[in-house]
């Protein structure tokens, strides 16, 4: 089972509001105004403003007490993918990224940062989908691509960031 990976990037709307949400040290929200930017490690490079299909291949589940994203979904004719549930440390949630990425050369390099968007999504106890927030604008994702195309990955970040 091998593991992909890419980068994303937020381009967002600025705004006094989410210039000053970001001075208090608060998270931005991903609104349907803003661009993502997907660039796969293979060099393709996705734009979902230009982005275009209407072939819905996820069903969601509802959304998660903890996380903004689905407690499920499933890709039509695959298994059923959970979200990872997060262990507490010290009143923290903590999600372990490292099995993942673990032949991403510069994850362990990279500072990473909390976020509402960092989540692992597992299907029998096999981590399968990973999203790690780098800085501000910037994500790192982990895709198992046996599971997901490039345009499944496309088409499942804008119902999970826009939807």
């Amino acid at each position: 089972m091998p593991i992909k990976y890419a980068e994303i990037t937020i381009v967002r709307k600025e705004s006094w509001i989410n210039y000053f949400k970001n001075l208090i040290g608060d998270e931005n929200i991903i609104t349907k105004n803003d661009t993502i930017i997907i660039l796969f490690d293979d060099g393709t490079v996705t734009d979902t403003v230009e982005y275009k299909d209407a072939n819905i291949r996820f069903e969601m589940g509802p959304k998660s007490v903890y996380s903004t994203y689905p407690m499920y979904f499933n890709k039509i004719n695959k298994n059923t993918v959970f979200l990872k549930t997060p262990r507490v440390e010290k009143n923290v949630l903590k999600l372990d990224f490292k099995p993942i990425f673990k032949d991403y050369p510069n994850y362990t390099t990279l500072k990473k940062e909390p976020s509402i968007y960092n989540a692992i999504y597992e299907s029998n106890d096999i981590d399968i989908f990973a999203v790690a927030k780098r800085s501000s604008n910037l994500y790192l994702l982990a895709y198992e691509d046996t599971y997901f195309d490039k345009s499944d990955i496309a088409n499942l970040f804008i119902n999970l960031f826009k939807g």
